[in-house]
């Protein structure tokens, strides 16, 4: 297969290409011209932090960056002040694309430019960073937690990624999908890069599917996709979706942890007879992020399953010698191999100058088993949640609350955090449900707190999950 040199499709310079929320429309030649505008004052191999939203100077500079072989990691505008320096301090941008009340963080960068109240800053004083040729993205491991820790990608690693998502999906230059997920997630920024290589349009949007104009918009702008995490679903059944009027919408993915077979069932009884596709989909931040997926017309038969790996991926289950697992329904590891899986990860600014460390190979950490050719996941073998689709691990919350003071766990599934402090009578679990809930920047509604005289223990001194969660 020849390689993918760019994200942005060029076949179509007249079609829309990005929609924003006030209703402005960029064509394909439009948003070549401010890429590469964009791009001018950036020089080869620097790092740019974007710290923003679902806006279209933050589109612009993410795009420039990679058409311009400048590093870049898209960080969310609501990332606490501290985590933020943390990752300023730890990787020291050359360059920083952020709005006006988050420029007091950067005092010694110099402003280059400004765009609808985003600021590009500069430190003239930094030294050049050792960046690897193949370096071109970063991406946040630990969702929201603000761990300094970093996946590093190459162009390619996106590229692929992005035409194997634009090939079992069949998305065409007719296609407008809806991008209410955060870009700095990995999953939002799939559908940016997916949809921008079929030369289909993008509406931006900060809104939430809770917002009337939400849906006003989605029939207004004539969407046809829409993508959401396990929380986006559970909430739409409530909202009675089925009873919405959504003449344009054709497909609807679904990935960002695992959806309750129960509200599967019902999501794919109703977007049956509302004539729309629903995808479920699998992947990490690691494989840029897509892994596999299932055809919409497998999910009666294979209720629960992951489906099989994307166009030119590879999955596999290994046992804990590393042996491949042959048999229908037994367990073992999720091992992936394709072109989309990342260099590997970084700590330090020297790790920015690392290889690739994987060569193509990911070992998931879920456990899971495959019956018939489709893989089902049984479980983690770190200790990892999703939580409204940002992957939180739970050691980082443990070293976190220790860090302030707290005796106290962390464990939990997808979508509910719980957190045991140990002599917490005297505590007010309700501020410190909300001191939690900005500090790892989660809905404070999937955060459980409970108070216990002791942390119960096995022989081995490890902690009893299974007697907490009773």
């Amino acid at each position: 297969m020849t390689k993918i040199q760019s994200v942005i499709n060029k076949q179509y310079p007249e079609h829309i290409a990005v929609i924003t929320e006030n209703g402005e429309s960029y064509t394909y030649r439009a948003l070549l011209d401010d890429v590469a505008n964009a791009a001018k004052p950036l020089q080869q191999k620097a790092l740019l932090f974007i710290i923003g939203n679902n806006d279209y100077p933050c589109l612009v500079h993410y795009l420039a960056a990679i058409e311009a072989d400048v590093v870049v990691l898209f960080l969310s505008a609501n990332m606490a002040t501290e985590q933020l320096e943390t990752l300023v301090c730890t990787y020291r941008p050359d360059y920083v694309l952020t709005k006006a009340e988050k420029a007091s963080i950067f005092s010694k960068y110099t402003v280059l430019s400004s765009q609808d109240q985003y600021q590009l800053l500069c430190d003239p004083l930094n030294k050049p960073h050792s960046l690897h040729p193949q370096l071109a993205f970063l991406a946040s491991t630990s969702g929201s937690t603000g761990s300094p820790k970093l996946v590093r990608f190459s162009r390619q690693n996106l590229l692929s990624n992005a035409q194997a998502i634009k090939e079992y999906l069949s998305i065409t230059p007719l296609e407008r999908a809806i991008v209410h997920l955060p870009i700095s997630y990995s999953y939002g920024l799939s559908i940016v890069n997916s949809h921008l290589l079929a030369g289909a349009s993008i509406y931006l949007t900060n809104e939430t599917i809770m917002d009337k104009s939400f849906w006003e918009n989605m029939t207004a702008h004539e969407i046809t996709s829409f993508s959401g995490v396990p929380f986006h679903y559970e909430s739409l059944l409530r909202m009675k979706l089925d009873t919405m009027k959504l003449p344009h919408l054709r497909t609807m993915t679904q990935a960002g942890g695992k959806l309750a077979e129960r509200y599967l069932s019902k999501i794919q009884t109703l977007t049956n007879k509302m004539g729309i596709n629903f995808w479920v989909m699998y992947g990490q931040t690691e494989a840029s992020p897509r892994i596999s997926y299932m055809q919409p017309s497998d999910l009666n038969t294979h209720l629960g399953s992951i489906g099989k790996a994307i166009p030119r991926g590879k999955l596999w289950l290994q046992d804990e010698q590393g042996n491949d697992i042959t048999e229908s329904g037994d367990i073992g590891e999720l091992v992936y191999e394709g072109d989309n899986v990342c260099l590997g990860y970084a700590e330090t600014i020297f790790d920015l100058s690392k290889g690739d460390e994987n060569q193509g190979i990911l070992k998931t950490g879920d456990l899971a088993s495959c019956k018939q050719g489709y893989f089902y996941i049984e479980g983690r073998l770190k200790r990892f949640i999703k939580v409204f689709g940002n992957r939180i691990s739970l050691s980082h919350v443990e070293a976190t609350l220790q860090e302030l003071g707290y005796e106290s766990v962390a464990f939990g599934t997808d979508d509910k955090l719980n957190i045991a402090i140990v002599n917490g009578e005297e505590i007010d679990l309700r501020t410190l449900k909300k001191t939690f809930a900005e500090l790892f920047s989660i809905n404070f509604t999937a955060i459980k707190i409970q108070t216990v005289s002791h942390i119960p223990r096995l022989e081995s001194g490890k902690v009893d999950y299974q007697c907490l969660m009773k």
